[in-house]
């Protein structure tokens, strides 16, 4: 009978048949002697060894070189289970109970021998859990290397009780086991692996060198031409507006007619305010004529006085008011607004904004900054303004004023408002970009690496989605 034909005995067989048992014995250390990867030696151990000793559970774990030190047994292979949970309530109970176990007998003659786990020597911490997750019987079956150091572990668990017979042959499979776990994953196989990375080793540390090289931070964002120094033309009565006289970005002089309010109920008011007053003058004077003669007519004289002053002071408002409906232009500039057609027949109150007065000879940039991208705000920064219509030759400037307060763009991102001056053409023939042209700013800061230019964003995101 050759020994692949050997059929997994059980205890009583082998018993019976001693032969048997050094056969498979012998099949087993072929088998892992054989394994070619660290996988498939895993999985032999665990499952494999089944067919030489019988057991409800086996579990393989690597040994980390500090114990007892810091170092934490790692759980690499369960038997029966093809995907492995790391951080399941039992993986975490069996790795704290080989640490104690090895670390209990590190140094000593006993770290290189298969013998019966005593729960009773554990730690409480385990020993209370011992009926949850741990067999009846446990067999520790460490695997160590040719300098006799384990490098991992095999837990054997059920629950009938261990026999001498079964200690021993597992005794000579375990220094099989150990040396092929260390010929796969010893020392010789990290030389092999090293000079198998050099090549992905040097493209990262050129892919590091690279990331590290220092690069002017910058932030983008969207950016507006517009006048220095504004003027805003508000609406100085309440009403509705008839009729403009200039259109957009449409040149304007001192004392020009910009728009005119409908005027029809002003100038009945004046009119009313007027009679009224002639009704009022006439009074009076009737008043004070029949005064002479009539001592009560005399007393009402003061009150008549008063009537003509209030519908005097009524007239003069209604003409005040009437004077208003044109809107004049109180010094030259550029009539900035969007449509006329957007005011005709709209009601406007006191003081809200109609449109503005800009000095094309004094344009500047505003811009509005996420606060997210508020990192290089500082006065003095160099600005490179890139205008849609022009998106090749960029607009030169510094950064002369940043908002302390953030407050909502017009696309209701939460911004703060930058505004820069234009540096001097280096065309003195070349006019200055027109006010209202839009384009993407450019904010340059101190120079910064690479790597944060590039990650900066996206660990930003990450700290706010995870919270660290």
């Amino acid at each position: 009978m050759s020994a692949a034909s050997v059929e997994a005995p059980s205890m009583m067989d082998e018993a019976a048949h001693p032969l048997n048992g050094l056969l498979m014995l012998l099949e087993l250390q072929r088998q892992a002697r054989r394994a070619a990867s660290t996988p498939e030696l895993r999985y032999h151990i665990v499952n494999q060894t089944r067919r030489l000793i019988a057991y409800r559970q086996a579990a393989f774990l690597t040994l980390p070189p500090s114990l007892p030190g810091r170092g934490r047994p790692t759980l690499e292979a369960v038997s029966n289970i093809a995907v492995l949970e790391p951080d399941a309530p039992f993986a975490r109970w069996l790795e704290d109970a080989v640490r104690a176990v090895a670390a209990r007998d590190a140094g000593g003659v006993e770290a290189m021998a298969v013998r019966i786990v005593d729960p009773s020597v554990l730690p409480p911490a385990i020993r209370g859990a011992w009926g949850e997750w741990g067999p009846a019987q446990v067999l520790w079956c460490p695997l160590a290397g040719p300098d006799g150091k384990p490098l991992a572990g095999l837990w054997l668990g059920r629950d009938d009780p261990w026999t001498e017979g079964e200690i021993l042959l597992l005794g000579q499979l375990a220094e099989c086991y150990g040396h092929a776990w260390w010929a796969l994953s010893g020392k010789r196989t990290r030389r092999r692996g090293l000079r198998r990375l050099m090549l992905p080793l040097l493209v990262l540390l050129g892919i590091g060198g690279v990331l590290s090289l220092p690069v002017p931070m910058s932030t983008l964002a969207p950016a507006e031409i517009r006048s220095s120094a504004p003027v805003i033309v508000a609406a100085p009565l309440d009403g509705v507006i008839e009729r403009f006289h200039v259109q957009p970005n449409e040149p304007v002089t001192v004392g020009q007619p910009l728009f005119s309010f409908e005027s029809t109920v002003l100038r009945s008011r004046y009119e009313v305010a007027r009679k009224g007053l002639t009704q009022a003058e006439a009074e009076l004077l009737t008043a004070s004529q029949a005064a002479f003669a009539d001592p009560q007519t005399k007393a009402r004289v003061a009150q008549l006085r008063a009537q003509v002053e209030l519908r005097r002071a009524e007239m003069a408002l209604a003409r005040d008011l009437l004077d208003r409906v044109t809107v004049k232009a109180e010094r030259a500039g550029l009539a900035v607004f969007t449509d006329v057609n957007d005011w005709l027949g709209k009601p406007v109150t006191v003081g809200e904004r109609v449109l503005t007065l800009a000095d094309p000879a004094v344009p500047e940039i505003d811009i509005q900054v996420a606060v997210g991208d508020a990192l290089v705000l500082e006065e003095g920064s160099k600005v490179e303004l890139y205008l849609n219509v022009d998106p090749l030759r960029p607009v030169h400037a510094r950064l002369t004023h940043a908002s302390y307060e953030a407050g909502l763009s017009a696309a209701g991102v939460l911004s703060y408002r930058v505004k820069a001056a234009l540096e001097p053409a280096r065309d003195p023939a070349q006019p200055p970009p027109r006010i209202g042209l839009r384009g993407t700013a450019k904010i340059l800061g101190e120079r910064v690496p690479l790597a944060f230019y590039l990650f900066r964003r996206p660990l930003a995101m990450l700290r706010q989605t995870l919270g660290v």
